[in-house]
């Protein structure tokens, strides 16, 4: 099962707009759904293992273990496709 955790802020504006896109897809996807604010210790782990310099970015593992990661809000048919692998 592929899995989406999502870097985010609590000040970040466009950050609710890519939460939602990943809550809408998983009603009709499976994949594990995180999201992470990007202050925390895992944040900080995360945003220096993927090089993140940017939020919201979302850090997509498909079924095969290849992990994608898209800065900004996704555009949806890519969204897709990253999950589906």
């Amino acid at each position: 099962m592929a899995k989406v955790t999502l870097i985010k802020t609590k000040t970040c504006v466009y950050c609710p707009k890519a939460s939602a896109l990943w809550k809408e897809l998983s009603i009709s996807y499976k994949f594990d759904y995180e999201e992470v604010d990007a202050a925390t210790p895992k944040g900080q782990q995360l945003a220096s293992k993927f090089m993140i310099m940017a939020v919201p970015t979302s850090i997509i593992e498909d079924k095969s273990g290849k992990t994608n990661v898209i800065v900004g809000v996704p555009n949806r048919d890519k969204a897709i496709q990253a999950i589906k692998g």
